[in-house]
């Protein structure tokens, strides 16, 4: 009974977030109190029974995103999609985050440890969850601060942002944390889409593109289905994927675009990289915007980095896009050689005006090249009349039209 004091607390409310109780143990836990009962170890497991026994009960209510699977298939993902059911709640939440709202209770239904990833404020009401014009959403925050509760941005496993890899500034649990670089995820918020760059029924033009899905229940549709079906709505959420990223990047104007292959958007390199994972970790799309990190996971043997990674002890695997894992909105022009698109990158820098509509252009491009769409569908994202959409010296980096 980790977390349940024996002592009357002075709030209910407070220990119900503390322990993340289910409806059913908060009601048991409101009854002790009204009763006027000392809060004794016998009310304390009644009310642990009850909410067990509730959550069993109960599952979590179902995403209501078009697009998304039935329960046989969610329940089959690792962690029987607790994952999935999180970005889903997160998405519904967008910019509806007050406390008390259908909105954040139906967040704590769905997502019962959604104070441990989206809250700057130990789950009150300020959260990290911000809708990105008609289509998306962004987890991470610029007004995070380490010295009230959390920094402010999403913990990943190959990232290194002051406190440690998958590790978030919270000076509440690490007084000597120091919180640097930036890391924020992008999901659609209208729309399931399960991944980037998976169609394992269509026909490929090109033999050397693979991109295959895990085996098991197929998720969903994937961003390369759209825009294979629709490419003007999957122009409109990139863009607005790619400038939810970057609303939330402290001191954006510092940093270009990862554009090497291998470079990763840490401090030292002052570059920034916005990607997908063609093999995902979590069957619901979202782009990682990442930049001035303390460290990036190095590539190999593993797939861990969050820029134009390559892995060369998967440069065989049609599976892993060839060692090339993420499809990012600037990759190195060689990858040209890896699929008819990729190797495609915006000329203006993150903080330019007219980055979000190249950088949508390009990551679509990118995305066609990895999952063997063809690029010129892409055109419905071209921006209007740019640079870098023209001749270029030879020195450029602009995205190339084929």
């Amino acid at each position: 009974f980790h977390g349940l004091r024996t002592t009357a607390p002075s709030s209910p409310a407070t220990n119900e977030k503390r322990v993340g109780l289910a409806p059913k143990g908060v009601e048991e836990m409101r009854k002790c109190m009204r009763g006027r009962h000392s809060y004794t170890l016998a009310c304390a497991v009644s009310i642990c029974l009850a909410s067990l026994f509730a959550r069993a009960r109960s599952p979590p209510p179902p995403c209501s995103l078009p697009a998304w699977p039935g329960e046989e298939v969610v329940s089959s993902w690792e962690h029987h999609g607790s994952r999935e059911r999180c970005f889903c709640a997160y998405a519904a939440l967008a910019a509806h985050a007050q406390p008390g709202t259908p909105r954040l209770r139906e967040l704590e239904e769905s997502c019962p440890r959604w104070a441990d990833f989206v809250s700057l404020d130990g789950g009150h009401s300020a959260t990290m969850v911000h809708a990105s014009g008609a289509f998306a959403v962004a987890l991470g925050s610029t007004s995070g601060n380490a010295s009230e509760r959390k920094y402010g941005y999403v913990p990943d496993w190959a990232a290194d942002l002051g406190s440690g890899y998958g590790e978030d500034c919270d000076v509440s649990r690490d007084p000597r944390c120091e919180a640097v670089g930036a890391h924020v995820l992008s999901l659609p918020r209208r729309l399931y889409v399960a991944d980037c760059c998976s169609r394992p029924d269509a026909a490929r033009g090109d033999a050397t593109v693979v991109a295959a899905r895990r085996p098991g229940p197929q998720p969903g549709p994937s961003l390369a289905d759209l825009i294979a079906s629709d490419a003007a709505s999957a122009c409109g959420l990139l863009q607005d994927l790619v400038a939810g990223g970057l609303r939330q990047v402290r001191r954006l104007d510092a940093f270009g675009s990862c554009a090497a292959e291998n470079e990763e958007p840490t401090a030292a390199s002052g570059c920034l990289a916005q990607c997908f994972h063609v093999v995902p970790d979590v069957w619901y799309l979202h782009l990682h915007t990442t930049a001035g990190a303390k460290d990036i996971r190095a590539a190999q043997p593993y797939n861990a980095g969050l820029g134009p990674s390559f892995n060369a002890s998967e440069a065989s695997d049609p599976a892993t896009a060839f060692g090339r894992y993420n499809a990012c909105v600037c990759e190195p022009r060689a990858w040209a050689a890896a699929g008819r698109g990729r190797g495609s990158c915006p000329e203006a820098r993150p903080s330019d005006a007219a980055y979000p509509a190249e950088a949508a252009h390009a990551l679509c491009r990118n995305v066609a090249g990895a999952s063997g769409v063809d690029p010129r569908l892409c055109h419905a994202c071209r921006p209007p009349a740019s640079t870098y959409l023209n001749p270029r010296p030879a020195r450029s980096r602009g995205v190339f039209d084929v």
